[in-house]
């Protein structure tokens, strides 16, 4: 079988494009051929992934689609008679990029206008989580299945052994993920200010992540030097070992996003024991399940108490560690590899007349 992955853009650091390659190796173990293309690609991807025109399928063939932006040049595969399957990554709302990146703000828009276009012409139709593909159904998707993220923990190296932080260590909270409008930095910012202030004055909070643009990262951390001046630090372009570095001397990882389709950080942080306080948006409640401190108030005093209680409060931390390894193991790679497999083995055969 012959399988042809086709991604918008393809990028070295880009968490698309991770999964792409992830399922090209799963692919290749099941003795699978074919082949990825995307409408751009980052000169450092090398020969990994071709240009769209590299794309000749024969009739039989397989297209996977990866929807994550607007993508235009990928609309005329839609019309070619191979079966088909959509795994959506999810777009975010337009809404929150219009005043920070109007360009980017036009592709959201449109990315999302133009998804009924694109699921109502596959075969089926896939979520990275129950909460995409619920999206994928209100988009018109005749037949929808959930996909999750192939997430492995070796990636990041061993978790190590449990632990609570030290007394004497002042606390550390933790952000990993995109700086963007829709993730609220700001808003944690705010939150950390006030657990400063009032709990503990040492604290420190890492922002690690590639900001939407420049002009939005210096914003932030110009909030971050008035409300709490010298206790913020911003990391990017971290290596795998420097980003494990930083879960293991976090005390809370805490996202405050009001969009998320899945949310890996949260698995991440269980990964190596860390507890997580969270805002129950998009997928966050699939992905947290009852491992995380999940926390709809908006009020910043709110926020910080609970990071008070997810940082200081060693019973409740070490209940939290013990719920956060049981839902990295329902994340288990194998179970998604099979998943996948499943997905598209159903999509070739129900095309050739065999289901």
């Amino acid at each position: 079988m012959n399988v042809h992955q086709i991604l918008s853009g393809a990028g070295p650091v880009d968490a698309v494009t991770s999964q792409a390659r992830t399922m090209r190796r799963l692919m290749r173990d099941w003795g699978w051929g074919g082949v990825d293309v995307a409408s751009s690609i980052d000169p450092r991807m090398g020969r990994a992934v071709r240009p769209l025109r590299a794309l000749n399928p024969a009739r039989s063939d397989v297209l996977l689609v990866h929807y994550s932006a607007y993508a235009p040049k990928l609309e005329r595969f839609l019309e070619l008679p191979n079966p088909k399957l959509l795994i959506s990554h999810n777009v975010t709302p337009a809404r929150w990029f219009w005043d920070v990146d109007p360009h980017l703000a036009i592709h959201c828009s449109l990315g999302r206008q133009r998804l009924p276009r694109f699921v109502q012409a596959v075969d089926l139709a896939a979520g990275v989580s129950a909460f995409n593909a619920a999206e994928l159904r209100q988009a018109g998707a005749r037949e929808t299945t959930v996909i999750p993220i192939h997430f492995d923990p070796a990636r990041l190296g061993a978790c190590g052994p449990d632990r609570d932080p030290d007394p004497d260590h002042p606390p550390v909270i933790l952000f990993v993920g995109r700086l963007t409008p829709h993730k609220r930095q700001d808003e944690l910012i705010r939150a950390f200010a006030l657990f400063r202030r009032h709990r503990s004055p040492q604290a420190r909070l890492e922002l690690v992540g590639e900001p939407v643009n420049e002009d939005y990262g210096a914003a932030l951390a110009a909030l971050a030097e008035e409300l709490a001046p010298g206790a913020v630090r911003f990391g990017r372009g971290l290596s795998d070992e420097a980003l494990a570095d930083r879960y293991r001397s976090a005390h809370v990882l805490c996202c405050l996003s009001e969009h998320e389709g899945f949310c890996i950080p949260l698995l991440e942080a269980f990964h190596f024991g860390v507890p997580v306080v969270a805002r129950p948006a998009g997928g966050v409640p699939e992905v947290a399940g009852d491992a995380a401190l999940l926390v709809p108030d908006r009020d910043p005093a709110v926020v910080a108490e609970l990071l008070e209680l997810a940082a200081g409060d060693a019973e409740l931390r070490a209940d939290l560690r013990t719920r956060g390894r049981a839902r990295v193991a329902a994340y288990d790679p194998g179970a998604t590899a099979r998943a996948l497999r499943a997905a598209v083995e159903r999509v070739a055969a129900a095309r050739n007349g065999c289901a």
